[in-house]
Order: structure tokens, then C-alpha cells, then sequence
């Protein structure tokens, strides 16, 4: 049986990506770091952040982020008290939280959400959207239905067990 996920989401710290300082950097040219002076839980925080670049094929640079703690090459910083990577924090993204049937479901509802479908699987299948390939189609069609079956056989062994430990507890 797969375990539990029983540790916080990076959801739940705020968040510095380097894309929201593009056109910053652009400017400035030659930067190698950025400032930051804010205010996080009654403590006011002042250092600044080495930055790094990279060349890309197509040309011009992407800009990262230096981890102030561990020096590695992020592109979004949490706020934990200072601005660390998700490694130092040691936490997860929101889906590796998920419970193994929850991520059956969100694969279902990212099928319908792609053919245009309302959500939630009882609503059934809505038709091929416009523009969309037969094969594509029925490529995602086949996918929603074998994750439709997963979900209710899961549900079912769930409705199995609760069955045997309410006549246990009896």
C-alpha cells in the first residue's frame, strides 16, 4: 500500500521567481544581484541575492537565482524568514502530496478540462471538440476511461474495507 503524504506544500510559503525581475535584468545589463528589503512576521529582512545567466541556443541569457543557503541554480525562491530553494526548505510540490486516488482524478479532470468536457466523471463523455484529431480523440477518450475504471475500482476496495472494519467494530 502506498504511504501517506504527511509533510507541507511549497504552497505554502510565498514565492520570488527571477521571471518577475526580466525586464529588470534586461536593464541592468551586467547585474550579478538583487536587493531585497521586506518585512516578514513582525522582522524586517535586508541582503541581496547573487544572480547567475546562462546562454541559450536561440541566444540572449536565462537568468537564475543563487540559492543564498545552499548556492544552488533556482529559478523561484521561498520565503521561509530569508528567501531559500525548495530543497533547503524540504518541501514538496502540491501533487507529490497527493494521495494515490487524488491523482487519479486529476488526471481525469486534466482529460476533460483538454477535450472541453465539464468536470467531475459522472458527467460522461461530451463529444470531440472542434478541431480536434479522431486519433487525438480517441487517444484521450481510451486514457479518461481506463483512469474512469481505476477510480471506481479504488473506490470499491476503499467500500470493502470500511465494510469489514464497521462489522469489526461492532
Amino acid at each position: 500500500m502506498p504511504t501517506l503524504a504527511t509533510t507541507h506544500s511549497l504552497n505554502n510559503y510565498p514565492r520570488l521567481s527571477i521571471t518577475n525581475y526580466r525586464d529588470q535584468l534586461r536593464q541592468a545589463g551586467k547585474a550579478n544581484k538583487i536587493d531585497l528589503n521586506y518585512k516578514y512576521r513582525n522582522q524586517s529582512y535586508s541582503y541581496s541575492i547573487s544572480l547567475t545567466k546562462t546562454a541559450c541556443n536561440y541566444g540572449n541569457y536565462r537568468y537564475w537565482w543563487l540559492c543564498p543557503n545552499c548556492s544552488k541554480r533556482v529559478s523561484i525562491l521561498y520565503c521561509a524568514g530569508a528567501y531559500v530553494c525548495r530543497h533547503c526548505i524540504g518541501a514538496n510540490y502540491g501533487s507529490q502530496l497527493q494521495q494515490p486516488i487524488d491523482r487519479l482524478f486529476s488526471r481525469a479532470d486534466a482529460i476533460r478540462q483538454r477535450l472541453g468536457w465539464q468536470s467531475g466523471i459522472a458527467y460522461g463523455n461530451q463529444g470531440r471538440p472542434k478541431h480536434m484529431h479522431f486519433t487525438t480523440y480517441y487517444k484521450l477518450v481510451t486514457e479518461h476511461d481506463r483512469l474512469v475504471q481505476k477510480i471506481c475500482g479504488a473506490t470499491m476496495q476503499m467500500i470493502e474495507n470500511n465494510k469489514g472494519r464497521a462489522s469489526y467494530e461492532r
